[in-house]
């Protein structure tokens, strides 16, 4: 590396041992996400954006950045840079006010977000009803960017580690995770295998957003169990189409298990975990054989599965959008329809069978959820 100063201008110049650039190449290695094939295949060990970057930094400040073929071998690049002020106009130069880069861009800490008063979490009003995703990157300048290109649509959860991450997803319950790969203490691959090894959170979507791009790395991630895996740099447009792609196909999950009455229905569309699919077959099987226990509710449940209520909660929460008794009751009216088809019993002892104690509490119940009440139905 050398550098020069001639007429109020410096010159930097790089030269490396390579085999060089093709000459058709050589203005194209400055345009955004372009990446040179490797010599032994098409994966790229960079990103396609120092260059683009460099040079965009060196129109900033009104100089330029060229690339050629050195005589012997390797490429040469070539930077220069005005050294003179008369180069820069006042208000390049001068600032009204100097600003701190966190007043610029502001990051929430994790004691600001996670403020608590007598165990209350308080969360802007305009927040509530959107999805949750958990953003988790080391880097704060990433998560800050993430904030701010999904904060519109989606409440935003930041963390800068995965081991903080894991407490978090408890308390907060997201409907969906992005993580980076490379963190401290645990990477992206054990977090995400950490996840979805756990049958309370395994049904959360968790991409994975790294720069790390190889196939290899790619099936790594996959591998680990994670439902989608973005490299660095990536297009806005995508990262936001695979994340309502990913909310869509949890909805349409919800929306059936709202609606079936047999663990082999779920199974057959192939939309569950193998954790999953045994908790639901689980729940199904004693749902069932509860249908006409008018006090089947979530004491009941935890006692017959053996869990915590907070668990028990949280994952039919996730997995079917209701709380745990409201799906029992639509559990129960959905089997009460199917009894009414079958044309085998009257309104009164299908009402018994499912276990609602009065035949008004059973018609009133149905109506909300059918719209038109059992007689009619039939």
């Amino acid at each position: 590396m050398s550098c020069i100063s001639i007429d109020d201008v410096v010159k930097i110049i790089v030269q490396d041992t390579g085999k060089g650039i093709a000459e058709d190449k050589l203005e194209k290695i400055f345009e955004r996400y372009y990446q040179i094939d490797q010599e032994k295949g098409t994966y790229n060990w960079g990103t396609g954006i120092g260059l683009y970057y460099a040079q965009r930094l060196a129109k900033l400040h009104h100089g330029s950045i060229e690339a050629n073929n050195a005589v012997g071998g390797g490429s040469v690049f070539t930077l220069q840079l005005p050294a003179n002020k008369e180069a820069y106009s006042i208000e390049e130069i001068v600032r009204d006010k100097e600003e701190e880069q966190n007043n610029i861009f502001p990051l929430q800490t994790s004691e600001q977000y996670y403020g608590k008063k007598n165990n209350i979490v308080f969360r802007d009003s305009t927040e509530i009803g959107k999805a949750k995703i958990l953003v988790i990157d080391d880097d704060s300048e990433i998560v800050h960017y993430l904030q701010t290109m999904l904060s519109s649509q989606y409440r935003i959860i930041p963390c800068f580690n995965a081991v903080d991450a894991l407490k978090i997803i408890e308390e907060e319950a997201p409907d969906l995770i992005l993580s980076d790969v490379v963190m401290p203490d645990m990477n992206g691959y054990e977090f995400c295998r950490t996840i979805k090894d756990d049958i309370f959170f395994c049904h959360i979507p968790i991409i994975l957003v790294t720069a790390k791009t190889t196939i290899e790395n790619q099936i790594e991630g996959l591998d680990s169990g994670a439902d989608a895996y973005v490299t660095k740099p990536f297009d806005p447009t995508y990262l936001l189409a695979l994340i309502k792609s990913q909310l869509k196909n949890r909805e349409k999950l919800r929306s059936l298990l709202g609606r079936e009455t047999k663990a082999e229905k779920i199974i057959e569309a192939n939309m569950l975990s193998p954790h999953d699919n045994a908790f639901m077959t689980e729940l199904y099987k004693l749902m069932e054989t509860e249908l006409s226990n008018p006090e089947l509710n979530i004491t009941r449940m935890t006692q017959v599965l053996q869990i915590s209520r907070t668990k028990l909660y949280y994952k039919i929460k996730g997995l079917t959008g209701k709380n745990p008794n409201v799906f029992f009751k639509t559990y129960k009216l959905n089997r009460a329809s199917e009894l009414l088809r079958e044309g085998k019993h009257n309104i009164s002892e299908i009402a018994d069978m499912t276990g609602f104690s009065t035949l008004s509490h059973f018609s009133t119940s149905f109506k909300k959820q059918f719209g038109i009440p059992p007689s009619e139905f039939i």
